[in-house]
């Protein structure tokens, strides 16, 4: 008997002595999974991982290096586990995906590239030039040697450079110059501008108004200047783009103005326009002879010129300024730049519209610079066909009906070539299969 409870409890010692041994190996494997866990959440190949998904464009070969490096650190350093067998497909689907998206980033900065491409028409438009002193009832206000200038940027900041420019230039031309208090502060209010226009209208001293540079603004100085200030004045304002605001006013005040480059004159403008912009503020008037398109329409037409910067000039529409109100027969003139054809024809839906293309004697068409040559939602497709060019477009959508001679191509506007005008006064425009001609009564 005893023997029997002897071999009973050696049984039963051995018994939990294995149960032991099995708790402690379950304990150890669960507390070497939980490390594991652990260590996967701080290891050194997923957070290279997260890097590279966070920055895929700084994922060169040298990193790609350091990350492999790291993770077979890590790898080794962690007790082997069931999910570290799908690691490497992890990282191999993570590297395949920054692959991916730079092939992405660089058909972007394709395409980004393919949008920034640009055409132009009427830049280069070959223009014989003559001209003719000017004697009609505004000829006082042109400028003869030793007038005062005033110096001033009615619409955008302009550089120091820009006014140094301008200056510089128009003492080498003959004239005296005096800048307005505000024309190249670092920073000014509406006031500011307003106060120097309205001092170079008043001041008697002053002959004539020379700006700088357009830009945008001139609307908002507009709406503070009354059209008395500027025909009591009784000066000529000289300058294009956000300047069409001015030529504008100046139009329905009863007064010509000078639609021609302005620090650009200077700098940039080749010497035949110079020249021609130069005679014209003495009072040389210039008739252009350019040769016409196959879309540009026949006929003869007389009016004050009108328009200038086509975005800019719809503006003005329905404001006091509007030279689109004068009781005058008109012949218009617009360009631009860097607008889409969709954008060009919003705004000659809105002159359409107002009854402004209706009411024109004649259309002259100017310079088309620097147009994107992706067509976007307007690109032809749904009007019969695609759109060959800006003229195309305005052939087909907007002088269908229109009993008036057209010009397309006359080389004024903000490419490099900028033949000056002379808005507010009567113009004459005659068209013909070979050529047009735009001309002013001396």
């Amino acid at each position: 008997m005893a023997i029997c409870l002897a071999v009973l409890c050696a049984l039963l010692c051995a018994s939990c002595s294995s149960g032991q041994e099995g708790g402690n190996e379950v304990q150890e494997a669960a507390a070497s999974e939980k490390a594991a866990a652990e260590q996967d959440a701080v290891t050194p190949e997923n957070t290279d991982a997260g890097q590279e998904a966070a920055a895929p464009d700084k994922a060169d070969a040298g990193q790609e290096a350091a990350a492999s490096d790291k993770a077979d650190a890590g790898q080794e350093a962690v007790t082997a586990d069931p999910a570290d067998a799908g690691q490497p497909a992890s990282t191999s689907e993570k590297a395949e995906a920054v692959q991916q998206g730079a092939t992405q980033a660089a058909a972007s900065e394709d395409a980004d590239t393919a949008e920034k491409e640009t055409m132009s028409e009427g830049t280069d438009t070959p223009c014989e030039v003559s001209s003719a002193q000017y004697t009609g009832s505004y000829s006082s206000m042109f400028l003869s040697e030793g007038d005062l200038v005033a110096v001033i940027s009615p619409s955008a900041l302009p550089s120091r450079k820009q006014v140094d420019a301008v200056v510089k230039g128009l003492n080498e031309w003959g004239y005296e110059t005096i800048e307005g208090q505000h024309v190249c502060d670092k920073t000014r209010t509406l006031d500011d501008c307003i106060e120097d226009l309205l001092w170079a209208l008043e001041e008697p001293s002053i002959k004539a108004v020379f700006c700088v540079r357009g830009g945008y603004g001139a609307s908002e100085v507009m709406d503070e200047i009354m059209l008395d200030s500027i025909s009591s004045a009784g000066k000529l304002i000289i300058g294009y783009s956000d300047i069409t605001v001015y030529h504008s006013a100046w139009t329905m005040a009863g007064l010509p103005s000078v639609h021609a480059s302005m620090s650009a004159a200077f700098t940039d403008l080749p010497d035949p326009c110079r020249e021609v912009e130069q005679k014209m503020l003495r009072g040389e008037l210039p008739a252009y002879t350019c040769p016409s398109t196959d879309r540009c329409v026949a006929g003869e037409a007389e009016g004050i010129l009108i328009g200038g910067n086509l975005s800019t000039f719809t503006s003005v529409i329905g404001t006091v300024y509007d030279s689109t109100k004068t009781d005058q027969p008109y012949i218009l003139f617009l360009e631009d730049e860097s607008e889409n054809l969709q954008h060009i024809h919003r705004y000659l839906t809105i002159l359409k519209h107002a009854g402004v293309l209706d009411r024109a004697a004649g259309i002259v068409f100017g310079e088309w610079a620097d147009i994107p040559t992706d067509l976007g939602d307007y690109d032809g497709n749904s009007r019969g066909g695609t759109f060959e060019s800006v003229s195309d477009m305005i052939t087909r959508q907007f002088l269908q009906g229109l009993d008036i001679p057209v010009a397309f191509g006359l080389p004024a506007g903000h490419a490099d070539t900028n033949y000056p005008l002379l808005m507010g006064e009567k113009a004459h425009l005659s068209v013909s299969e070979e050529s047009f001609t735009l001309d002013w009564e001396q």
